[in-house]
């Protein structure tokens, strides 16, 4: 039994997260048509947005290269688009692991530090998104009392985090839960060099999505700061880890930062429940890229020697 699963964990992962997606939207009554005032506005959201979604796997690709340099670029982009639907399985593990499980599948490397990498690349894209999404939430609400404890709260774990206090108590934990050793490295710098640029870049084209997405739904023109609104809101949704993907918690947070700005209730909360279709519109994309690559690689093997 243990042997099947470790030889088809990465498909067992893949079909379980597509029953959750499906059930987690019937419930969250996501299917809804909402009025757009701008096709072309709506055009380029989701061009940025399948960009950073191609980002987004270059950021994965950008940590596995710091340790391998033999693992091909189909693959990484086969493991990224096949498991994006493992964040709708209730808790984080199962897009990590999802993806960890194909590389491995498809490589000389083991699960364990694999699956070790796709945490600490997740560690770095939920820094970074919430320093970009902190910063447009101050100037958003003038600087507010819960904006200012957040970036209090940022800048007090940021040492935390990228020292090694966080690593040994997750060995810790994890060695009294698994009654074996069990070692966690600390990021190091060379990685957080080679990531941090492509995450900024990759929250930064999901918040210029998101800004043409809120201008496709209002009838109104609305600030530049409107798209760090998702960088915020999705990561919140990310610590979420009862909310399978996020679902009620991102909208929740996009609904009170766009009133801050300005707009009303109605309105935020259309876009919120839009967004949701529009993301995973952008899941659904690189689901599809990652099957064409998938069977690219499958058809263009190397030939031995």
């Amino acid at each position: 039994m243990l042997a099947f699963l470790s030889r088809h964990l990465s498909k067992i992962i893949i079909y379980v997260s597509l029953i959750f997606l499906l059930v987690g939207l019937y419930y969250a009554d996501y299917l809804i048509k909402p009025t757009v005032y701008s096709y072309p506005y709506l055009i380029y959201s989701v061009i940025f947005l399948w960009a950073g979604f191609l980002l987004y796997s270059i950021c994965w690709g950008k940590v596995l290269g710091s340790e391998y340099r033999d693992i091909r670029n189909r693959t990484i982009m086969a493991s990224a688009g096949l498991s994006i639907f493992g964040k709708y399985i209730p808790g984080r593990l199962w897009v990590l692991l999802g993806r960890s499980a194909y590389v491995e599948k498809h490589s000389d490397h083991n699960l364990g530090p694999l699956s070790l990498l796709s945490f600490k690349e997740q560690i770095i894209s939920i820094w970074v998104g919430f320093f970009l999404g902190l910063v447009g939430y101050n100037l958003a609400g003038n600087f507010s009392i819960g904006g200012i404890v957040g970036a209090l709260i940022w800048l007090g774990l940021t040492p935390f985090i990228f020292s090694s206090l966080l690593p040994n108590i997750v060995s810790s934990v994890m060695q009294r839960v698994m009654k074996r050793e069990v070692t966690i490295t600390p990021l190091d710098w060379h990685m957080i060099r080679r990531v941090v640029p492509y995450s900024l870049l990759n929250w930064g084209i999901w918040g210029i999505g998101f800004y043409f997405l809120v201008q496709a739904l209002v009838p109104h023109d609305v600030p530049l700061l409107t798209g760090l609104c998702f960088p915020l809101a999705a990561n919140i949704g990310v610590l979420a880890f009862f909310a399978p993907g996020g679902i009620g918690i991102r909208e929740t947070m996009i609904v009170i930062y766009l009133n801050q700005l300005g707009l009303s209730v109605a309105e935020a909360t259309t876009i919120a429940l839009t967004s949701r279709l529009w993301f995973l519109f952008g899941e659904a994309f690189l689901f599809f890229v990652g099957n064409a690559a998938h069977i690219a690689r499958s058809y263009w093997r190397p030939i031995p020697e």
